[in-house]
């Protein structure tokens, strides 16, 4: 049975840590400008000295900058950062300037794991069957224990029915709690599944000419219900991913791109105000 690896933090009584400096930190002077030699932070755990005491990031996101706060860290996007916040500032990594990134904190004593190691001979994007093993069970790790699973789903997903289906069967069995997608993506999800007996339906299979024109007409149909989930309730819609999501009340957030002519009533227009929701 999985059982995840428990993090092990950092010995902070060694030598390295206790002669450590508090790092320093440089007030914003511009909102939204992060001072010169800012911090950004990685995707493994770091850790902090502020007033001699060694602190993490409860909330830690990759490509942002640690905030000091109220004698704690936290971490804000460079776009929310405001006049007066106190970045920390410093490029080196090993305690020397009061920064310490730890990637030791999932490796088990007998080596077996590998869950946040990246292996030789291979990019992130690099998937073995091994990683589907492991993500499979991690699933059911969560689930069983009220985690929450969040899946960022690119427009391929739409597009290969069987995939499709998958998918929606995925969520049917509990292993999404939320789903994070761009216009695309639902746009061809939608179109797939509008009902056979739609008159959009009949005329796209009868002439070749609006094949060009269906995302178009698919965003019409659903815009002129007012929002995906009444064209769902409403029953335009027969199957796939969103009426899925629709139906078993799993939030999603549609983000749209700078190439999007047309967008869904539920799509965010400002690419931060989908990131924040």
């Amino acid at each position: 049975m999985f059982k995840p690896e428990k993090f092990k933090e950092p010995d902070f009584n060694q030598e390295m840590f206790l002669n450590a400096p508090d790092a320093k930190y440089i007030e914003v002077e511009i909102d939204g400008v992060a001072p010169d030699n800012f911090h950004a932070m990685s995707i493994y755990p770091e850790y902090f000295k502020v007033n001699g005491k060694w602190l993490g990031v409860s909330e830690s996101r990759m490509d942002t900058v640690p905030v000091v706060r109220d004698g704690l860290v936290e971490v804000l996007e460079f776009r929310n950062l405001k006049i007066g916040d106190k970045v920390i500032v410093g490029r080196t990594e090993d305690a020397s300037e009061g920064i310490y990134l730890y990637t030791d904190g999932f490796n088990a004593d007998d080596g077996h794991f590998e869950m946040f190691q990246f292996r030789s001979g291979r990019t992130r994007e690099t998937a073995f069957s091994k990683d589907y093993d492991e993500l499979a069970q991690i699933m059911k790790y969560e689930r069983a224990n009220k985690g929450h699973i969040v899946w960022v789903l690119g427009s391929s997903i739409s597009m290969d029915d069987r995939t499709r289906f998958n998918f929606s069967q995925i969520i049917k069995s509990g292993y999404v709690n939320a789903v994070i997608t761009g216009n695309t993506m639902a746009t061809v999800d939608l179109m797939k599944g509008l009902k056979s007996d739609n008159p959009f339906v009949q005329e796209r299979a009868s002439d070749s000419r609006t094949e060009t024109l269906q995302d178009y007409i698919t965003i019409s149909k659903v815009r002129e219900k007012g929002s995906i989930k009444k064209a769902v309730k409403d029953g335009i819609v027969e199957d796939g991913i969103m009426k899925t999501l629709v139906d078993y009340n799993i939030p999603f957030v549609i983000a749209g791109s700078i190439r999007d002519r047309y967008k869904l009533p539920e799509t965010y227009n400002n690419a931060y105000e989908a990131q924040d929701a």
